[in-house]
Formats: structure tokens, C-alpha cells, sequence
């Protein structure tokens, strides 16, 4: 099958993203959006649970809030491999990041959730936090 055939037997699945539509709502950019930068210090052996937590329910309780997840990194490099987890959140703006904020850290599926998956101790004993805007040449995320 040719590519034209394949697209046209995909029909709009062909030309919709498959990530949840984050690609669509990456294009309602504008002046106010406010990127975060979060980068966590986790505590000895903690990466795979703190990971865990993220992969699974933390996520789901962020975009609750209006908290757009754009990606999330691991160090591969020594000496902070193992040690450290970066991601990025997209805000419609920087008042609104204070408040999705405040109405996640007292969501009640938040708090259980933390209460249980540190019931063993804090996954992140530090975390760096730096608010960007995008440049005019930057492609949008």
C-alpha cells in the first residue's frame, strides 16, 4: 500500500495526535504561558518509586489542575544518573501555576497519594523550580 492509500484508510487518525491531543493544545500558546521547570533531588534508592508514581496516578492529579506535563527526564550521566528527575509543566499563565499549585498540594487524591508512596521515608529531598517563557524563534511545546 502507498503512503497516499495508507493516509486516507487512517482518515483522521492520520492527522490527529496520538498523545492526548497535547499537540493541539501546544498550538493555544500565546505571551501569558508560562513553562516550569522542575528538577528533584531524590533521596538514596528512591528514583524507581518516585518514577512510579509519575508513570502512574501523580499525572492524571497535574492535568486535573490544568497542569499540562511535557516531558520528563533522567540524567544519564554521572554524578547526578540516579539522582535527579526534570520535567516540565506548560501554565497558561504564572498566576495560574500558583493556583493549580495550591489546588493540587490539597487535593485529597494528592495528599493520600503522597501519604502512601512515603510511607517509607520523602522520594525527593530537595527541588529547584525555575519559571521560563518562551523566546519568539522557540518552536512551541
Amino acid at each position: 500500500m502507498d503512503r497516499r492509500a495508507l493516509l486516507q484508510a487512517m482518515g483522521a487518525a492520520a492527522v490527529v495526535p496520538l498523545a492526548g491531543g497535547a499537540e493541539l493544545e501546544a498550538q493555544t500558546v500565546d505571551k501569558e504561558t508560562v513553562y516550569e521547570l522542575r528538577i528533584y533531588h531524590v533521596a538514596e534508592g528512591k528514583l524507581d518509586a518516585l518514577l512510579a508514581r509519575f508513570r502512574g496516578p501523580e499525572r492524571p492529579i497535574f492535568e486535573k489542575h490544568g497542569m499540562h506535563c511535557v516531558a520528563f527526564w533522567t540524567p544519564t550521566d554521572d554524578p547526578v544518573k540516579g539522582h535527579e528527575f526534570i520535567y516540565i509543566v506548560r501554565h497558561k499563565s504564572r498566576a495560574i501555576a500558583d493556583q493549580s499549585w495550591k489546588a493540587f498540594q490539597s487535593d485529597p487524591e494528592w495528599v493520600k497519594l503522597k501519604a502512601e508512596t512515603e510511607a517509607n521515608g520523602p522520594l525527593v529531598e530537595k527541588h529547584d523550580v525555575t519559571f521560563m517563557s518562551l523566546t519568539d524563534f522557540s518552536p512551541v511545546l
